[in-house]
């Protein structure tokens, strides 16, 4: 297969869903690998900004445009944050990969993770469409979150392993540290979901709380920006048919 073949995104993509042990084994070999992390970069870029694009399509307006920054945000912060112990807990593992193969490694699982929540982008969309319950479109993205999570970072332990490194016991726990920060990245970023007087909520909360919060029926703080006021209505109406057009007045 020509070079040009194996850099083209089409290509990256369908190796990402159906071959990831021959995309791993192209990306080291290659001898432009930057180009290959370029274009996985580009697809874990426009991955999110749909899936953003979705999640803001529950409630229309600001949301649009706040929901995809916010997703992009959180998805940069949370790998700034993680990439230098993701290369210390592969160490541990006693791989022989450096941290130019460990970044092409995380570019790839950002790529897949993108790639997998592009395909339940449609699904989201619909719900997001025909229910007015924030609660269960929350519980609905958070599980969207942790089956592409899941499947993406399988990309690293798949590099690991070709790199003939068995003990992977170390970069598992390295996945559920990230699981964590993504988590508490998406309480710090809040509003995600719904809509707040306010793009950012300076208020510290932990994630568990945030969607724990019982202040109404269905409402579990996915789309609180800040503790209710006593003055708040029961139930906060996700936008009208001016916000909205696929809801009636």
């Amino acid at each position: 297969m020509n070079e040009q073949n194996t850099n083209s995104l089409g290509h990256l993509f369908e190796g990402l869903l159906k071959s990831p042990l021959t995309l791993i084994e192209e990306i080291r070999a290659n001898k432009n690998p930057g180009h290959i992390i370029g274009k996985l970069l580009l697809i874990t870029l426009v991955g999110f900004l749909i899936f953003g694009v979705t999640l803001g399509s529950f409630s229309f307006g600001e949301q649009l445009w706040a929901a995809p920054v916010k997703a992009l945000l959180g998805i940069s912060l949370s790998t700034i944050i993680c990439l230098p112990s993701l290369y210390i807990f592969s160490a541990l593992t006693g791989t022989s990969l450096g941290m130019k193969e460990i970044a092409q490694g995380m570019a790839g699982a950002l790529a897949l993770i993108a790639s997998l929540l592009l395909g339940f982008t449609p699904v989201l969309w619909v719900f997001s469409q025909s229910t007015t319950s924030e609660a269960f479109f929350g519980f609905l993205v958070l599980l969207t979150w942790l089956i592409a999570l899941f499947f993406g970072t399988g990309f690293l332990i798949k590099m690991l392993t070709q790199s003939g490194t068995e003990k992977n016991t170390p970069l598992k726990i390295w996945i559920g540290i990230f699981l964590l920060v993504t988590l508490q990245m998406s309480t710090t970023l809040r509003p995600l979901i719904g809509t707040s007087d306010q793009f950012f909520n300076s208020e510290k909360r932990f994630f568990l709380a945030h969607w724990a919060m019982d202040t109404e029926p269905d409402g579990l703080g996915f789309n609180r920006g800040g503790p209710p006021s006593g003055d708040e209505s029961p139930k906060k109406k996700k936008g009208n048919s001016k916000e909205n057009p696929f809801l009636e007045e």
